[in-house]
């Protein structure tokens, strides 16, 4: 075997092993490039509010000895107590009257799976359900305890369901003889406002500070895409922490907050917000922007006989003295939902939320991701009349369409460059039989070559760079926005935002089984749009000048495999984009080709043009002298 033959074969045994570590070892290095796992629905997320089902999982030991259950059904936890109906429009649940908690909201315009007939996305749960989720509003004393009795009843003052035309009025009143009225309004699809007057009717003065927290119970996986946990932005700044990180004793421990313990930890700000989110929904709590709040979270690890339980909360800074006789007032803002950008741009400006945008994750290219989310929701918008759920898919190609036009002076460019490079092919291949023994001379020869035709050889590269920032900012639109979320495209696409639902080893889905429990053939599994792609990366390469070295050509020829079998576990909007991206190129280069000429070209046809002229002159004096002679 020759050592061009050894170095083909060790080229391909590198790219194969290439493939196969980016497909198990970059999402443990790089989350966000994993493939999505299938969601996990519990007992809690199916949507059982028939308080049907025997108490699961934990128990604990009450204060009178006597074991109990910590975890129930949805619809045993639903019907253990007193509840106001909750119906947004957007958002179906109830309010736990038992201290005044939101602990049970469901998205009516989201579904769990692509599957229209699976159940609405469970958002809140009550604490002793699987996943207990909910959101409660205190108040604290100078002594560190809560002013409410967090099991005290509420009491209907007005309104018996809360709805954008019906708010409501709650009432209770504390041992210390303060009666506490909040009322609770929807002001907008996602958000609350509740609004606490306190009436001191009691004998002795005391100090009090309004507490918000948003609590999570037992282990919630953190999402591989983006941020799942703590949430917040405090001093302008955007904090962020995933629950296997807050969980370690090391993670920004100023960020800490305890306040019925007496710790003195958490972020002080003027103003801000704080919560928890995930991939596609947040909750979180925005106290007043004018006050001064310490904020921060805090995670308390299961242990024997106890559920894991997580806080994302704040407190006033300041105590306010209340003497009897006197009253208080403070609101507060609760949104719980969907991520949608423009509702969150929308809710930032309207209400003075610094940085609310930012709950969905755009990475660190926030700059270029967010205005490219923009352009790609404002053409969805405008195609949704004509074309429906596929509005989102068309979106993509037309901004494909956009992003070529406006790089296409530069590319024109590169074009022409790489157009002039295949015609010297011949000339190209004189020099290589030239110095076939000889590879620096070759070297040489050829930049002598590509300097007398006005050639760059690395020309065609220049689109690539500038589109790669591009291709970046789409992958992370496409992983974190909502609305990429089950968005179809024609054909077997149900979810542009998943990687493509078909697979090689499947025969597109003619056979019934599931190769990723494989991984080692998995990373064959490919499917039809990441094939599309690789044909058309092939024959874009086709259409572009071969490297001179014969080695180079061989690995060259390689990479639209390679890109092939690494964009496969990629979102597939993602493929369709750099798909249809390839089509234009092609065409582009193609027209530009035809037009583009080298300049030895250029000097062929002057000097064609100038013996066809001289040669036409000739033949007019001949033509004259003929005529003279015979007259």
């Amino acid at each position: 075997m020759n050592e061009d033959m050894r170095n083909m074969f060790l080229a391909i045994g590198v790219s194969l092993l290439l493939v196969f570590a980016v497909q198990t070892f970059l999402p443990q290095i790089f989350p966000s490039l994993g493939p999505e796992p299938e969601p996990q629905v519990t007992p809690a997320q199916a949507g059982d509010k028939s308080g049907e089902g025997s108490a699961g999982g934990l128990t604990v030991t009450g204060t009178d000895g006597e074991s109990v259950s910590a975890i129930v059904t949805r619809g045993a936890a639903l019907d253990g107590n007193e509840r106001i109906t909750i119906d947004t429009g957007v958002l179906t649940g109830s309010l736990n009257l038992t201290g005044a908690v939101f602990d049970d909201l469901t998205l009516t315009g989201y579904r769990q799976s692509v599957d229209p007939t699976s159940p609405f996305v469970d958002l809140l749960h009550p604490q002793n359900s699987r996943g207990g989720y909910n959101v409660a509003h205190n108040w604290m004393t100078s002594v560190g305890g809560a002013l409410i009795d967090p099991k005290a009843q509420w009491t209907m003052v007005a309104g018996n369901e809360l709805t954008p035309d019906t708010p409501l009025t709650l009432e209770t009143t504390t041992a210390a003889g303060i009666r506490v009225e909040r009322r609770i309004e929807v002001v907008d699809d996602y958000l609350f406002r509740l609004t606490d007057r306190l009436d001191h009717n009691g004998t002795q003065g005391v100090t009090l500070a309004p507490i918000g927290t948003v609590n999570r119970y037992d282990e919630v996986i953190d999402d591989r895409y983006t941020t799942t946990g703590y949430i917040s932005v405090l001093e302008r700044k955007l904090r962020e922490h995933k629950y296997g990180k807050i969980a370690k004793p090391s993670t920004n421990p100023e960020e800490r907050l305890n306040p019925t313990s007496g710790e003195t930890g958490g972020i002080v700000s003027t103003g801000g917000w704080v919560g928890f989110t995930d991939k596609y929904w947040m909750v979180a709590l925005i106290p007043s922007q004018s006050d001064e709040i310490r904020a921060g979270y805090g995670l308390q690890k299961a242990g024997l006989g106890q559920r894991q339980a997580g806080s994302s909360q704040y407190i006033y800074e300041s105590g306010v003295p209340v003497q009897p006789g006197q009253s208080v007032e403070v609101s507060t803002l609760l949104f719980v939902g969907a991520k949608e950008v423009d509702l969150l741009d929308r809710y930032a400006k309207d209400f003075s939320i610094p940085k609310f945008d930012r709950g969905v994750n755009f990475w660190f290219i926030y700059p270029l991701t967010k205005p490219l989310y923009i352009a790609l929701a404002w053409t969805t918008d405008k195609l949704k009349p004509s074309l429906g759920t596929y509005a989102f898919g068309a979106a993509i190609i037309i901004l494909t369409l956009i992003i070529k036009t406006i790089l296409f002076p530069l590319q024109l460019r590169a074009y022409r460059s790489m157009a002039k490079m295949r015609t010297l092919q011949p000339k190209m291949k004189e020099l290589q039989e030239k110095h076939a023994d000889d590879r620096q001379a070759l070297s040489q020869a050829m930049m002598g070559l590509y300097r007398e035709e006005g050639v760059n050889p690395l020309g065609g590269c220049l689109p690539m760079l500038l589109q790669l920032p591009v291709f970046i900012s789409l992958y992370r639109v496409m992983l974190v926005t909502v609305e990429a979320r089950h968005a179809p495209f024609p054909g077997w696409v149900s979810d542009l935002s998943a990687k493509d639902p078909t697979g090689l080893l499947e025969l597109f889905g003619l056979i019934p089984w599931n190769p990723e429990v494989l991984p080692l053939i998995a990373i064959l599994n490919i499917g039809i749009w990441p094939i599309i792609y690789g044909l058309s990366m092939l024959a874009l390469q086709r259409m572009s000048p071969a490297p001179s070295d014969p080695m180079q050509a061989r690995i060259f020829l390689l990479m639209p495999i390679i890109f092939t079998f690494v964009l496969a576990g990629f979102p597939v909007g993602l493929v369709i984009y750099w798909t249809v991206n390839n089509i234009i190129s092609m065409g582009q280069q193609f027209i530009i080709g035809r037009m583009t000429k080298t300049k030895t070209q250029e000097k062929q046809e002057a000097a064609a043009a100038r013996a066809e002229a001289k040669a036409a002159e000739r033949a007019a004096k001949q033509e004259k002298k003929a005529k003279k002679e015979g007259a």
